[in-house]
C-alpha cells in the first residue's frame, strides 16, 4: 500500500502544550488522493493546534480538478476551493463515533479529508464554458467546433400535422 503524500507527523505537537500551533504549507504540482480524485495543483496552508481534545486542524487549500463537460464531454478544469476545519481526537478512545482520530503513532492522513471536501465542492453540472453547445443529437459532432451538416428541419413524421399550425395563422389574433 502506497502511503499518502497527505500523511504528517504530528507526534511531537501531542508531546506539546495545549495552545500550541505549527502551520504547513502545501505546494504539489499534482496529487493523487485515490482513483478517482487528481489535484492540480494543490496548495495552501494548513494549522495544526494542539487542544486538549486532541489536534485541531484548519486551513485553505486551492486546487483543480480535470474531469468531463456534461454537454460536450470534452475536458473542462474545474476550480476548487477547500476549506479544512476538523478536530483529530487524541487519544484515539475518547472520539465519538464516526469522528477523526490521530493515529497511536500520531499520524494524521489528510488525504481522505481533502477528497470529501474537494468532491463536495464540485458543481453538480460540469460544463467546459458557459455558452458550450453540446454535441449534435443526431450525429454526436461537437457543435462548439461549428455546424455538423445535419438538417435543421427535420421533423418527426408523426408531428408533421402540427407544423401546419405553426405556418398559418391563427383566428382571432
Amino acid at each position: 500500500m502506497k502511503l499518502s503524500r497527505l500523511r504528517f507527523n504530528f507526534g511531537f505537537l501531542l508531546e506539546a502544550d495545549y495552545g500550541t500551533i505549527r502551520h504547513i504549507e502545501l505546494d504539489y504540482p499534482s496529487i493523487k488522493l485515490s482513483e478517482d480524485v487528481t489535484l492540480t495543483p494543490l496548495v495552501g496552508v494548513i494549522t495544526a493546534t494542539r487542544t486538549t481534545e486532541g489536534i485541531y486542524i484548519q486551513g485553505q487549500l486551492e486546487s483543480s480538478m480535470s474531469l468531463e463537460c456534461v454537454r460536450c464531454l470534452d475536458e473542462a478544469i474545474v476550480p476548487v476551493q477547500i476549506t479544512l476545519d476538523e478536530l483529530f481526537y487524541y487519544p484515539p478512545h475518547i472520539a465519538p463515533p464516526g469522528e477523526h482520530r490521530v493515529g497511536d503513532d500520531g499520524m494524521i492522513d489528510l488525504a481522505p479529508l481533502v477528497r470529501e471536501l474537494s468532491l463536495l465542492s464540485l458543481p453538480i453540472k460540469v460544463l467546459c464554458r458557459p455558452d458550450c453547445q453540446g454535441l449534435c443529437q443526431e450525429c454526436g459532432a461537437n457543435l462548439n467546433q461549428g455546424e455538423c451538416g445535419c438538417p435543421a428541419d427535420d421533423i418527426d413524421p408523426r408531428f408533421a400535422a402540427l407544423e401546419s399550425l405553426l405556418k398559418n395563422d391563427r383566428p382571432g389574433d
